[in-house]
């Protein structure tokens, strides 16, 4: 008699793995596709906001085409087989009919096409809210996967449901030590989630004027331009194509000297399918009458090293025709400079810019502020 356990066992070891070494996931994710005579697996994160997945090679073309396309959350999958909470792996047919399947565009003009029909998966609730989906992908024209297939696949569900929920575990305790150590340095911070979602705070990020955690424990800036571009940074760190992060100038107050928060990502291969592609935003202020190097303005803000020092001459009280007496360069070229550096820096004047960078303008009395328009 077989003994199935010894032949899962180095697989399962595999498995576990990838827990702690993410990058493991995807050669985890081609065996199970091996298993099931198929192309390949989808691992993702179903529910709204920016698709989190990871893939075997063979099937991230046609992955990153249906995360495009008007099937992503419409489609039967998502509608019959997700939903099913049972601990094992279902088939097509544990919740389609093959009449419903031949009627279904998203199987006919997506799937088919490129040479996929048919899958085998099981579906994951996690604590943090997250339904983990492994797809195990086959193609059409190999027919359908057998439910013997499924009942194999099923020995593994429960060491592929640890390992996925620990993956979770770790990302979360690497944001929360990541806070703690921010603290001790001396810089507010907190960790967030794909959708700028609090999951760890420490008291000076908590003590923060300007910025909060508002309903829902979503990260709040009283600035309305600084809580658009956080929320674009967020969304592009749960990106894997764009996920790098960003620096956020706030402008202060009469009472509240201005700042800049850094939304940086916390990564690691496919660990954000599991924790929702965690971030962690820290806060650094400005100091007041300090006029900051070019090469630091070009390091926070993503400035070409001419928009550095053009805003680094701002802050020295300059004005834009000395600078551009000074640089050889006409006003209309300057202007233009200052134009890409109000775009970078998410402030809309001159008087902006320069406050947030801690230093003075000389202004005629009658001057509010010099539009580079």
């Amino acid at each position: 008699m077989r003994n199935d356990s010894f032949v899962f066992d180095p697989f399962i070891d595999e498995i576990y793995e990838a827990a702690v070494l993410p990058e493991k996931w995807r050669p985890v994710l081609d065996r199970l596709a091996q298993m099931a005579n198929a192309e390949g697996t989808l691992l993702f994160a179903a529910g709204p906001g920016v698709p989190r997945w990871l893939s075997s090679k063979a099937i991230e073309s046609t992955v990153v085409e249906w995360t495009r396309s008007r099937w992503f959350l419409d489609n039967p999958r998502g509608q019959r087989l997700v939903p099913l909470n049972e601990p094992r792996f279902l088939t097509d047919f544990d919740a389609l009919t093959i009449e419903e399947i031949d009627a279904s565009d998203y199987y006919t003009d997506l799937l088919r096409p490129r040479g996929l029909g048919w899958c085998v998966g099981t579906s994951i609730h996690a604590p943090s809210g997250d339904t983990l989906v492994f797809s195990i992908e086959k193609a059409h024209d190999k027919g359908p996967v057998p439910r013997a297939v499924a009942e194999e696949l099923d020995k593994l569900r429960p060491h592929l449901a640890r390992a996925a929920l620990l993956s979770g575990r770790l990302g979360l305790d690497r944001a929360k030590t990541a806070v703690t150590t921010l603290e001790l340095i001396g810089l507010p911070a907190a960790g967030l989630t794909a959708n700028g979602r609090v999951i760890s705070a420490n008291k000076r990020f908590l003590a923060c004027a300007g910025i909060g955690v508002g309903a829902g424990n979503i990260v709040q800036f009283e600035s309305k331009p600084a809580q658009a571009l956080l929320m674009e940074a967020i969304s592009n760190v749960a990106n894997s194509q764009t996920g790098f992060g960003r620096s956020i100038p706030v402008g202060g107050t009469k009472h509240e000297p201005p700042f800049v928060a850094h939304v940086v990502p916390l990564r690691g291969a496919g660990l954000d399918v599991f924790t929702g592609s965690l971030s962690i935003i820290f806060i650094t202020s400005v100091i007041p009458n300090n006029s900051p190097a070019p090469e630091l303005l070009q390091a926070l803000f993503d400035l070409t090293p001419a928009e550095a020092r053009l805003a680094s001459q701002l802050t020295t009280g300059k004005s834009i025709e000395q600078i551009a007496l000074s640089s050889g360069l006409s006003p209309n070229t300057i202007r233009t400079h200052l134009k890409s550096v109000f775009s970078k820096t998410g402030v809309q004047r001159q008087a902006e810019l320069v406050s947030l960078l801690g230093g003075t303008i000389n202004k005629r009395p009658n001057e509010t502020g010099v539009s580079p328009a």
